[in-house]
């Protein structure tokens, strides 16, 4: 009898697997959460829950953003919009670097940030090819065709350089979102034009006590730069800032 009793419990045992559950659109709204791959993602933390429950969802919203419940209404769903928006980029960025090999784009983008790094000119690209084809053909003559492949073109460097900023911008804004606590700092200096630009840093600490500090951005000053235009010119761009 035990023995029958323990494989009827077997038997009538449910699996998550078994009841089939789908992803609630209202998931999005109520918790910060779209479907992904068939898991639950997190737009705000990237973080996956496996299993389309509401009260894991629930639970992870709760513990890790609570900050969230501030925005109500229009601000909420906007707030959607901007997290969807970025992650949308970012796929996209990588859909498309796809169709090359991973090498060949990802040696682009690594000449395209040394050339924005410098400030060098975005033609310069194709000089760099040109080097690296001749020292190719000396060094190691079976690889110079793969570095004629590397697409180095002033359109293409002007491309890669863009996706790296907002690369850049997208996962700044990322990080943002979970510090708990965060301080800004200003300098003040001239660039080539002698156009004073305003550098705004900002360090932040999140709940495992990681600490960011990055250039949040680079204002120019178009008149003078006394302390009311530093702080003007700050507000401005904190509220324009996503």
């Amino acid at each position: 009898m035990a023995s029958a009793s323990c494989q009827n419990k077997t038997a009538t045992k449910r699996k998550i697997a078994d009841e089939r559950r789908v992803f609630q659109e209202k998931w999005t709204d109520d918790y910060f959460f779209v479907e992904s791959n068939n898991i639950a993602l997190c737009l705000q933390c990237r973080e996956v829950v496996p299993v389309f429950k509401d009260y894991n969802l629930k639970r992870h919203y709760i513990q890790m953003h609570p900050k969230l419940s501030e925005f109500q209404g229009v601000c909420h769903k906007q707030k959607i919009l901007d997290v969807k928006k970025n992650i949308r980029f970012q796929q996209q960025l990588f859909r498309k670097s796809a169709t090359q090999p991973d090498s060949l784009v990802k040696a682009s983008y690594v000449v395209a940030n040394l050339i924005a790094k410098k400030s060098k000119p975005f033609a310069d690209g194709e000089f760099i090819k040109e080097c690296h084809e001749s020292v190719a053909d000396i060094i190691c003559p079976e690889k110079k065709s793969d570095f004629s492949k590397i697409s180095l073109s002033h359109q293409t460097i002007a491309r890669r350089v863009e996706d790296i900023s907002k690369y850049t911008e997208n996962t700044l804004e990322s990080r943002c979102a979970t510090f708990k606590f965060y301080s800004i700092a200003l300098d003040k200096s001239t660039d080539v034009t002698d156009t004073a630009q305003l550098a705004i840093f900002i360090r932040g600490v999140d709940k495992d006590f990681g600490i960011t500090e990055e250039l949040a951005s680079l204002v120019p000053l178009k008149d003078t730069t006394k302390s009311i235009d530093l702080y003007k010119a700050l507000k401005q761009h904190w509220q324009d800032f996503p």
